[in-house]
């Protein structure tokens, strides 16, 4: 009898293992780098299921097919009921205009201050500070973070308008474009695709300083724009 126990609880062992190997997922690539709008197949075996960690990052299809969204890292995750496996996904820009500012909303004066690492333009006063972000002589950069009541309410990033198409392909990377209502920019863009969860939009258009054309761009809180839709 102990015998017959024995070689039962044996197959019934093996039969798990078994279960187990049929079930295990390996997914490959483990980890890419993609651009905007860039794909990537994926493959691994046993997987019923594909999802996305964060959408707004990278979206996969039910095959297994990687779309590159917008800058930044997710996860791809390829599943079954029993198991998963997670590819690394990172999207990287092809546009570095400039550094993206410090959008720490309603952050005082003194905070912004510490956290900038760009030399400042000496116009800092309680309402207003100014950094030189400018990476080359060809594109000057100009960011000025605007305060009310010491919480940080914008920030602008102003450029030369020869910039104008690439600053538009440099938040089309990072960015969804939205629709708005009465706003005097040429286009809007959020951080995300539901409304619900913006937390900055971003505001493009031109501006004239001493008869000379520039490129303006400007973050603001979401939650001061209540005007905006999904597009």
């Amino acid at each position: 009898m102990l015998m017959s126990v024995f070689v039962c609880l044996f197959f019934e062992s093996c039969s798990k293992d078994d279960d187990e190997t049929d079930t295990q997922i390996v997914i490959s690539p483990s980890s890419i780098s993609l651009y905007y709008e860039d794909t990537k197949q994926l493959t691994a075996n046993n997987a019923t299921k594909w999802d996305a960690e964060d959408e707004f990052v990278a979206e996969v299809d039910n095959n297994g097919l990687v779309t590159g969204g917008h800058v930044g890292t997710t996860k791809i995750i390829a599943s079954n009921d029993k198991n998963s496996a997670i590819c690394e996904i990172t999207i990287l820009p092809k546009y570095n205009l400039y550094d993206t500012p410090i959008l720490d909303w309603y952050a005082s004066v003194s905070t912004i201050e510490s956290k900038e690492t760009h030399k400042s333009s000496g116009s800092n006063s309680a309402t207003m500070l100014g950094y030189d972000y400018t990476k080359s002589s060809s594109n000057p950069c100009a960011v000025i973070y605007e305060f009310k009541d010491d919480k940080l309410c914008s920030v602008s990033v102003v450029i030369d308008y020869l910039w104008h198409g690439d600053a538009a392909n440099y938040l089309l990377e990072r960015y969804q474009p939205v629709y708005s209502e009465n706003t005097n920019y040429t286009t809007i863009f959020a951080d995300a695709y539901a409304k619900e969860k913006w937390t900055t939009c971003v505001g493009l258009t031109t501006i004239t300083i001493s008869g000379m054309k520039f490129t303006r761009i400007m973050y603001v809180p979401a939650s001061s724009l209540p005007s905006l839709q999904a597009k």
